[in-house]
């Protein structure tokens, strides 16, 4: 017999982590599981696994007219047959903490609690309607794998699954719901949960393979009537939809109740009034996508496309589905909800019955623990009632230049890409890195990826494959035959790169380069394929016949939706995109990456970042809405969530924005700071700079010049600021969240209701000229230069500064820069109001200032402002900052920074949000 240091070595702590968490599921503690099932060395390390994976539950946010129903007062999913497997099976085979399955559970049973009831004391004819809201690669397939378990349970007879157009997606949902309902035989290399006892077998009315979607030739329709649970998984498609309608109006209505699980709702089931798609919105669908493989073709047709994925077409088809079943309960489910919750509410059509508008409940999932999306990787900006805090991403964004992007990016028609860009060849040695050191930390060789997204011509993907294989060949090659110089250099990305991430994230993974050398040496003694995805290429992910694929893959629109990329470590992300929806779904880099977020690596513009940013601010202000409004007791029907609206980025494609409409709030009692600059753009930086000395020009000398011996002007007429901020005047950066043009028409329509028709004016510079920093001439009448103050920018950021203004504070009243024209009484006012009101003081001090007038502060800061030297020896939160310029002396200018400090208004605002049908709640 092994000794229990032998046993040691031949299993991990997750091995008996999996075994501790399945014991204790028939009832033994914490402390007997350790005991008995565990070596003695190991107890400590996997106690401690187990304790970690106990986390708080965030609750889920639920709208609902009716719900939770009586019905589900005195039903217990526990109970059930079909839900209790899959929850064990899930526990001990798949390991999955007890915290993740609680999740699951408290979730769908909410789900659940919405729908009518399916038995025989339930109403004899219902239409639900419901949209589910998870987060792009969070687990919504095992959300609805587990509601489909626990309504088979509940009473619901037949399932059918609308999962979304390509059959890759439908195969890996068929395969997926076969493994966790126990609809197929065990295979070798693929247990499942294993086939139900006798009497509880659920009939498969389709199969994985490209020819068992669903076929009226094929399916026994006496079934439709009996008791024996049916389930269908199709293609969201016009063809099989029509096959399948076709079908079921060749009987009576059918009475059995019916769940449909419409998987990524937002995609082809919006009523978008038949427009063509615009080209974003474009699909590479294959032959067999469209059942056209059956009639000997192999490409599919720019015109069947387009027929294929008509949405005003599906969405009819979908609504002409529910509406053949009397008792039937629709279930959608999205990580981008936009266009479902612009749907018109009360959408009819005498043929189609009304539009798929959740109007019976919305349910908001909170994000799973380990679980990263845009908010944890790239930040957002602070919502009201946060402090004005940002929250910010961590340290694993990388930069492309945006003449490296063109370069990935051609424009239609242009010759193949030829070459690739240097910050490219970082991003595979990235890869290489962190494979290697992902497989030292498991001991093993798990599944690992790098993405490449650039061009959607697929002409173009296939050239820059052949170019990263010649790249991955180099390396290989050099690895194997130059190692005493390559060795150095991956040694050198390591210790620089990835050792100051790690340590900041997870100090207790670190590992020496020594430690994963070998794994490089294995990974190169091994086959690293490129795979590209398009409708042209044979080339597939199939983790089914091959679980522990390590690859490089190259796509487009096909990798847009619901495709899983398992191992996803390094993205080279360099495609635009001008919708909400489109850019969230592009995001296969989000999911669950815990034990390795360290390691992971995100290479994208700046102005991508920006856009993920600004929609991690859009997407959690959504969230937000929909808790306020479960407080507030509210229904879907009572009124649509408010989306915020971007300058540059629409919400969804215009023919999927519904009765939408937009509304405004105002910029009342807020400051508004300019964080973004151009700095690579001499022009415009030197465009600031002149609109500046304009302005200060005409205002002729300072009216005063205060204690710090800086120039102030008072009652400047509003107009001057107007024109200051006009066409030809000061610009804003692309991504900041207020334009000068929107700033500009508010105080236009604000002079209008005679508010903010006198301005103070206020430059902030240094009391004393920095011989380093130095000072600009800003062209004011009777006095010299201004000393330039400095601020560097953030760190791994081409334009951000983080903040602009010296903040005011009660505990140093006057300093700050809101403070001037306001007086020592005023301040006493704002502390007190803060305090009674429970607002911050800047906020109070804000309302303090008469709403005639408003604040406007101008920044000469200094080419030359690079970081304050760090006096803190404690771990910082993000990357370090950086000089404004790389190189002042040849590229630098002085850069203007701008804040508006605007005081409470009742007047009309520009805040724009874009809301639906019912609209938002306004009490």
């Amino acid at each position: 017999m092994s000794s229990a240091s032998e046993r040691a070595a031949q299993h991990s702590p997750e091995t008996y982590l999996r075994a501790v968490r399945a014991v204790m599921s028939s009832g033994l503690t914490l402390e007997q599981a350790l005991a008995g099932f565990v070596p003695e060395e190991l107890r400590d390390e996997v106690g401690r696994r187990w304790n970690a994976d106990r986390v708080t539950l965030e609750p889920v946010s639920v709208l609902s007219k009716d719900g939770p129903r009586a019905w589900f007062d005195s039903y217990d999913p526990a109970a059930g047959y079909y839900w209790p497997r899959l929850r064990e099976w899930l526990l001990v085979e798949k390991g999955r903490t007890e915290s993740s399955i609680d999740a699951i559970d408290t979730a769908t049973d909410k789900i659940l609690s919405m729908l009518e009831d399916p038995g025989p004391g339930g109403s004899g004819s219902f239409q639900i309607r419901g949209l589910v809201v998870g987060y792009v690669q969070s687990g919504k397939t095992a959300n609805f794998t587990a509601l489909i378990a626990k309504a088979y349970d509940a009473g619901y007879r037949i399932v059918i699954v609308l999962s979304g157009i390509h059959n890759s997606l439908r195969r890996q949902t068929q395969l997926r719901l076969e493994d966790e309902l126990g609809l197929a035989p065990d295979e070798a290399g693929r247990r499942g949960v294993g086939a139900p006892e006798h009497g509880r077998q659920i009939i498969r009315m389709t199969g994985a393979e490209v020819w068992q979607d669903f076929h009226p030739g094929t399916a026994d329709a006496s079934l439709l009537q009996g008791n024996v649970p049916l389930i269908f998984v199709i293609k969201k498609n016009a063809s099989v939809l029509r096959r399948l309608v076709g079908w079921l109006e060749e009987r009576q209505p059918v009475s059995t109740p019916v769940l449909i699980i419409d998987d990524e709702a937002d995609q082809a089931s919006i009523n978008t009034g038949g427009n063509r798609q615009l080209l974003e919105e474009v699909v590479d669908l294959v032959a067999e996508d469209v059942d056209a493989a059956a009639d000997g073709l192999d490409l599919v047709s720019a015109q069947t496309q387009a027929e294929e994925i008509n949405p005003s077409v599906i969405n009819g088809l979908v609504r002409q589905l529910l509406h053949r079943f009397r008792r039937v309960s629709y279930v959608g489910y999205t990580a981008t909800p936009f266009a479902n919750v612009l749907i018109n509410h009360e959408a009819m059509d005498r043929e189609v019955a009304e539009d798929l508008y959740p109007r019976d409940f919305i349910v908001s999932l909170p994000p799973p623990h380990g679980y990263y999306g845009p908010e944890r990787l790239f930040g957002r900006e602070a919502l009201a009632g946060e402090g004005g805090e940002n929250v910010e991403g961590i340290d694993v964004i990388r930069r492309v230049r945006d003449h490296e992007a063109r370069l990935l990016t051609p424009a239609r028609g242009a010759p193949p890409v030829n070459a690739l860009p240097q910050s490219f060849d970082d991003a595979l040695a990235d890869f290489i890195l962190a494979t290697a050191a992902r497989d030292t930390r498991t001991g093993g060789s798990p599944a690992s990826a790098m993405l490449i997204h650039g061009s959607q011509y697929t002409y173009q993907q296939d050239a820059i494959a052949a170019l990263v294989r010649e790249r991955l060949s180099v390396l290989r090659q050099r690895w194997r035959y130059d190692n005493e110089h390559a060795a150095p250099e991956f040694q050198r990305r390591w210790e620089e790169h990835f050792v100051p991430v790690t340590g900041a994230i997870a100090a207790d993974r670190h590992l020496k380069f020594s430690e994963i050398e070998p794994a490089i040496a294995r990974l190169f003694r091994g086959e690293l394929p490129v795979l590209v995805l398009h409708n042209r290429s044979t080339d597939e992910l199939d983790y089914e016949r091959n679980p522990d694929l390590r690859a490089v893959v190259i796509g487009g629109n096909k990798l847009s939706r619901g495709l899983t990329i398992e191992g996803l470590l390094v993205s080279y992300y360099v495609r635009n995109a001008n919708y909400f929806d489109t850019l969230l779904q592009m995001g296969r880099w989000f999911g669950y990456r815990e034990d390795y977020v360290d390691l992971t690596r995100l290479w994208t513009t700046t102005d991508l970042n920006q856009r993920f940013r600004d929609l991690a601010t859009a997407e959690e202000d959504l969230r937000r809405e929909i808790r306020l409004y479960e407080i507030l007791g509210k229904t879907p029907r009572d009124f649509a969530p408010r989306i915020r609206a971007h300058e540059t980025m629409r919400i969804t494609a215009p023919n999927r924005m519904g009765s939408a409409r937009e509304i405004s709030y105002d910029f009342s009692g807020t400051l508004f700071q300019t964080i973004l600059f151009q700095i690579d753009d001499q022009d415009w930086l030197r465009h600031n700079l002149d609109a500046t000395r304009r302005l200060l020009g005409r205002l002729g000398p300072p009216s005063a010049v205060g204690p710090d011996g800086l120039p102030a002007w008072r009652d400047v007429d509003w107009r001057e600021i107007e024109e200051f901020l006009g066409d030809a005047g000061y610009r804003t950066a692309p991504g900041s969240q207020r334009s000068s043009l929107a700033l500009r028409e508010y105080i236009a329509i604000q002079a209008k209701h005679r508010e903010l028709v006198r301005w103070r004016v206020a430059v902030r510079g240094r009391q004393n000229i920095d011989t380093v920093l130095g000072s600009e001439d800003l062209h004011i009448q009777g006095f010299g230069p201004v000393a330039c103050i400095s601020r560097a920018r953030d760190g791994h950021s081409e334009t951000s500064i983080g903040t602009l203004v010296n903040p005011v504070s009660r505990g140093n009243p006057g300093a700050g820069d809101e403070d001037i024209g306001l007086g020592d009484e005023d301040r006493k006012w704002a502390a007190a109001a803060a305090d009674a009101l429970d607002v911050s003081y800047p906020v109070a001090l804000r309302h303090r200032r008469p709403p005639t007038e408003g604040l406007l502060l101008l920044y000469p800061i200094s080419a030359y402002s690079k970081p304050k030297e760090s006096t803190s020896s404690g771990e910082r939160k993000g990357p370090p900052k950086q000089p404004l310029f790389d190189n002042p002396d040849e590229h630098g200018e002085t850069v203007i920074g701008m804040a508006i400090s605007f005081p409470a208004s009742e007047s009309p605002a520009t805040i724009r949000y874009v809301v639906g049908s019912p609209g938002p709640v306004t009490g």
